[in-house]
C-alpha cells in the first residue's frame, strides 16, 4: 500500500462525517453599482432575507467637502419596498483616518415585499447634493417570493 493512500483515505472518512450545511444556509444576495456604471446583481434577491448594497462612491464624485482634515461628506441608499415609507442606510463611513470608505448596507425585506426600489444621495456639510436615480427612475427590483 502506497503511503498517499492513507491520507487520502482518512480525507474521504472525515468528508464522510461532516454534517452537511443546513438548506436554509443560502448566501446572502449583493447587489453591486460598480464606477462604470454597470449594476450587477449577485444572488436571488427574496422575501424574508436582507440583501446586501456595495456601491461605488466615484459614481457620486461632486459633493466632497472637507472639514478639519478629514472628509465631511457621505453617501447612503434611500430605499423603499413596495411603494412604502422611505428609509436610508450608509454605503461610506469614516475610517480610522476620517476618510470616507465604502460599506456594504444591509436591506431588511419583509415576508410580503414584491419590489425593492432604491437610490442614492451624496451630500456634504457645504450644502451640496447629488442623487444617483437613474435621471430620477430610481433603481428598481423584483423581490422572488
Amino acid at each position: 500500500m502506497r503511503p498517499t493512500t492513507i491520507p487520502s483515505l482518512l480525507g474521504v472518512i472525515a468528508l464522510a462525517l461532516m454534517p452537511a450545511a443546513p438548506a436554509s444556509a443560502a448566501t446572502t444576495p449583493v447587489i453591486h453599482f460598480s464606477s462604470d456604471w454597470n449594476t450587477t446583481v449577485e444572488g436571488v434577491v427574496a422575501a424574508n432575507a436582507p440583501v446586501l448594497v456595495e456601491y461605488d462612491p466615484a459614481r457620486l464624485p461632486n459633493c466632497r467637502a472637507q472639514y478639519a482634515g478629514g472628509d465631511a461628506w457621505s453617501i447612503g441608499v434611500e430605499f423603499r419596498i413596495d411603494g412604502g415609507a422611505v428609509q436610508r442606510r450608509p454605503v461610506t463611513q469614516l475610517d480610522a483616518n476620517r476618510r470616507q470608505v465604502p460599506v456594504p448596507a444591509s436591506l431588511p425585506l419583509g415576508a410580503d415585499a414584491r419590489e425593492l426600489e432604491l437610490w442614492f444621495v451624496s451630500g456634504d456639510r457645504a450644502g451640496c447634493r447629488e442623487y444617483d436615480s437613474r435621471y430620477g427612475a430610481n433603481y428598481r427590483f423584483a423581490v422572488a417570493q
